[in-house]
């Protein structure tokens, strides 16, 4: 582990507010992030898994036909966690799961009947059929996405979460 990591983790766990997530038993928490540029035709999306006093971090590359933007990339992101999720509760069985993004207007998107940009849209249906297929396997275990809002900026899991997207592109 890197010495960034650790640091980061180390705060983790001496945010009273970040470690009772750390602790929790009940909940699965993920931070999730994308790093990218819109001249460049790749981005890294990564999360933070939190539960039962572990943490793991995982991040990939991605590759976009068109340059992507940051909401495109925040939605792929939100995506590549959810991936984790199907293993996690049959092994763990909470009773929830908050998937936080840095994304301020992702509640507005899943209100939304229409989007004006077809990849956003076709994110949102990705990203719902993913949480509907879990709660068909798991129909007890409740699935958020919400905004990390004000406690992005000293939040050290979601930096954990953010440095991995930008290493697996060589930010």
């Amino acid at each position: 582990m890197d010495p960034v990591q650790q640091t980061l983790m180390n705060r983790a766990f001496a945010t009273p507010s970040l470690r009772q997530n750390i602790l929790n038993r009940g909940m699965i928490y993920i931070y999730c992030d994308y790093s990218g540029h819109q001249d460049r035709k790749e981005g890294g999306v990564a999360y933070c898994f939190v539960h039962n006093r572990a943490i793991y971090v995982t991040a990939k590359k991605i590759d976009f036909e068109d340059p992507g933007d940051s909401v495109y990339g925040e939605l792929q992101a939100i995506l590549y966690s959810l991936e984790a999720l199907e293993e996690a509760f049959r092994m763990h069985r909470p009773k929830g799961t908050i998937v936080f993004t840095d994304y301020s207007r992702i509640a507005k998107l899943f209100m939304a009947s229409r989007l004006s940009n077809s990849r956003y849209e076709e994110m949102r249906n990705q990203i719902t059929a993913a949480i509907e297929k879990l709660k068909n396997r798991f129909a007890d275990i409740e699935i958020t996405i919400t905004y990390i809002s004000k406690h992005k900026k000293n939040n050290a899991l979601h930096q954990l979460a953010h440095n991995a997207a930008r290493k697996v592109i060589g930010k």
